[in-house]
């Protein structure tokens, strides 16, 4: 608020103690308030009283003249002092004559306060009651100094605040001097600026302008202190499970939290410690910070729904809590339930959190299951019931009805297995004894006059009509039955009649004798009709067996009856020449392996004659190939066969090798020593011939009397070989055989 001089006019008025009396010689006075008093708006009472030594205040100007003006209702004697408290007595001035109205003038050289003191002598010993007194400026002194004012301010607590201040250019003579009421840190003092800093009170900041005279102007700033937005997250606290809401209110103003969030909220679902600062629309700051301990809540689980069929089934909530509550009133681990409806327990662990589960628990009776007793029966089945109709039935024979069969001796049981799925089950025992099966066959007519009836079923009883206690029974025509009862005490018969017919007579004919290869014609008789063994039905058939073959034939007469012959069928084979040789010197040996034959006739193939023993030797007078040829003659004809003989040795001295001839080892592996001896040098030639006649090995010697070699004929297969000595006296042929 901007104080000026009220039109550099003061007045000043004084109240001095004693009368009471109203002011008759200055009523015409203009009395007035002063504007620009100090301090500041202290008004004088007309009213009020001062004795001697009394001063009042009042500010002046540099330079300007000014008269202090008395009037009083009486006459006194006056010394009025102007009193600079800087400086000390500026003027004196004293009133010797005792009048009624008096003046002063001065001129101060300063801007400032003064005090005018007044003291007061009386004249003639006469009282008073009152004086005026009017203080006039007369001239315009220096002036005081212009502020332009500065608008309020407001900041944050705590915060610093710069009030702009500036002298307009007018009044007051420079250097100015600022100063601050209340006292704050200052900057140095500048015509321009000053600044408040670290405000924490809202208040009123007087700004007292002061120039080289002591002149002042005044500004009144009110700086508004802020206050800091108020958070308060909470206590530290700690929650089971989580999450848990902090909020830092404020609405409307910035938030950082120190997990980076910028919303006024944070959902915190762990242990930490959280904080968050707050910025409001003013742009100041507040925070806080909580410590937070989230315990997990325990887990407890009842499993699933149960469904029982029990009267009552245990529930268990599961081991290491400290404590259980259930809705049956249990507090233990497990509580029993004997009926249905849900269940549910709270747990609480060590940390105090609690957790909760619901199982619902159906509770359904059982099916009752009653198959009855054990049974016996003869044949047939047993039908049995499981009941409890509208239930899964599972039975031991794999059927899946309400009811079931038993057809056969076993133990049935069976599992019922209500909508509710309760289940109860169940076994009997039954026993189905068999009956004998009693078939005598049809009636039938037989032919003869008896037949063989049998009932059957061994190490049963029997009962026939004919009184014979035996399971078969010869009997003839008529109607004849049985009764059959075996084992187990269950029985059952047949009746037969029976009608008697001859029998026919039937001849196969004798029995055939024929070749292999032809064939004969078989005629029965005595018979209607006839069936063959080879399926013929008329009366003869022509067969033609390889082998020796019993044909029989069964005729039937015009009542069906039947009779059966056999005849004979005797193949005789044909004959079949063979035989083999073998050479020993000039002397073959001929051995007879012909079949079906009677006789032989042999040709040696050297037109010597033949012979007709079954296994003739020859001997050759010369060497050479000869065919021989051996004709066999049996029932069904003759056989044909020849074969060829090799003579080498016809001519050969026998003392030339027969002694000295060796060949070792013989079987062998295809390794082998040949060794003889001659009387005399001789040119001999060795060879070696498979089966074939193919020669497989060869050595030739001259002149040598004697032959002694190892022969290896690894090359050769298993088998017989054969070994020929050839000189120009003949050819010595042996046997060789190697196995591998």
């Amino acid at each position: 608020m901007k104080k000026t001089l009220l039109n550099n006019l003061f007045l000043l008025f004084f109240v001095f103690a004693g009368s009471t009396q109203a002011i008759s010689q200055c009523a015409n006075d203009n009395v007035l308030v002063a504007g620009n008093l100090t301090p500041p708006g202290v008004t004088l009472s007309t009213t009020q009283s001062y004795g001697a030594g009394q001063y009042m205040l009042a500010n002046v100007i540099a330079g300007a003249n000014y008269t202090i003006s008395l009037c009083s209702n009486s006459s006194f004697d006056t010394q009025v002092t102007v009193y600079n408290d800087l400086t000390g007595a500026f003027i004196v001035y004293n009133d010797d004559f005792c009048s009624v109205r008096s003046q002063v003038s001065f001129t101060p050289t300063f801007c400032g306060d003064v005090r005018v003191l007044l003291d007061q002598y009386f004249c003639n010993n006469s009282g008073f009651t009152s004086v005026d007194v009017v203080m006039t400026m007369n001239t315009a002194g220096a002036g005081i100094p212009s502020l332009t004012p500065a608008p309020d301010q407001q900041t944050c607590s705590g915060g610093n605040v710069v009030i702009g201040l500036s002298n307009n250019g007018t009044g007051g003579v420079a250097p100015y001097v600022f100063g601050w009421n209340p006292i704050v840190n200052l900057t140095t003092p500048t015509q321009s600026q000053t600044g408040v800093t670290n405000v924490t009170t809202t208040q009123n900041y007087d700004l007292t302008l002061t120039d080289q005279n002591g002149c002042m102007a005044y500004d009144t700033v009110l700086v508004t202190v802020l206050p800091a937005p108020t958070v308060f997250l909470g206590n530290d606290t700690t929650i089971c499970g989580g999450p848990i809401l902090l909020d830092a209110g404020n609405v409307g103003s910035g938030y950082l939290w120190s997990t980076g969030s910028g919303a006024q909220t944070l959902s915190v679902n762990s242990t930490g410690a959280y904080s968050v600062t707050v910025q409001d629309p003013n742009g100041c700051i507040g925070g806080d910070a909580i410590n937070i301990v989230v315990n997990p809540n325990p887990t407890v689980s009842l499993g699933a729904d149960t469904s029982s069929c029990s009267p009552s089934v245990t529930l268990d909530a599961g081991s290491g809590f400290a404590g259980y509550a259930w809705t049956t009133g249990d507090n233990t681990q497990t509580t029993n339930v004997s009926g249905t409806g849900p269940v549910a327990v709270t747990v609480t662990d060590s940390n105090g959190c609690t957790a909760t589960d619901t199982a619902l628990v159906t509770l359904s009776p059982a099916p009752v299951v009653n198959l009855g007793p054990d049974s016996v029966q003869c044949g047939g089945s047993i039908l049995l019931d499981a009941q409890n109709p509208g239930s899964l039935y599972f039975w031991s024979n794999s059927t899946s009805n309400q009811t079931t069969n038993a057809t056969a001796t076993g133990v049935y049981s069976v599992q019922v297995i209500t909508p509710q799925g309760c289940s109860n089950s169940d076994s009997v025992n039954v026993t189905i004894n068999p009956e004998p099966v009693v078939n005598l066959g049809p009636d039938t007519a037989i032919c003869g006059s008896s037949i063989m009836l049998d009932a059957g079923n061994p190490g049963s009883n029997y009962m026939w009509s004919t009184g014979a206690p035996t399971r078969t029974v010869i009997v003839g025509g008529g109607t004849h039955y049985v009764d059959v009862s075996n084992s187990f005490g269950c029985s059952a018969s047949d009746t037969i009649n029976i009608t008697t017919n001859a029998t026919p007579t039937v001849n196969a004919g004798p029995d055939v004798t024929i070749c292999t290869g032809t064939n004969t014609t078989l005629t029965a008789t005595g018979g209607l009709t006839y069936v063959w063994s080879d399926g013929n039905q008329s009366s003869s058939t022509t067969v033609s067996p390889t082998t020796s073959t019993v044909y029989y034939v069964t005729g039937y007469d015009a009542n069906g009856c039947s009779a059966s012959s056999t005849v004979s069928v005797i193949v005789i084979p044909l004959s079949s020449s063979q035989f083999t040789s073998s050479v020993s010197g000039a002397t073959a040996v001929f051995t007879n392996t012909s079949t079906n034959a009677v006789s032989y006739s042999w040709n040696f193939g050297d037109a010597s004659p033949g012979s007709t023993s079954a296994n003739p030797s020859h001997t050759y007078s010369s060497n050479g190939t000869y065919t021989v040829t051996l004709i066999a003659t049996g029932p069904c004809g003759t056989s044909t066969t020849t074969t060829t003989v090799v003579i080498t040795q016809v001519g050969l001295q026998d003392n030339d090798l027969s002694n000295t001839l060796s060949l070792y080892p013989n079987p062998n592996d295809g390794n082998f020593t040949l060794s003889f001896d001659f009387t005399t040098q001789k040119d001999v030639t060795i060879q070696v011939l498979d089966m074939s006649g193919r020669m497989i090995y060869s050595d030739i010697e001259n002149n040598i009397m004697s032959y002694n070699k190892q022969i290896g004929l690894e090359s050769a297969e298993s088998g017989m070989y054969f070994v020929r000595i050839i000189t120009t006296e003949g050819v010595v042929t042996e046997k060789v055989m190697i196995q591998r």
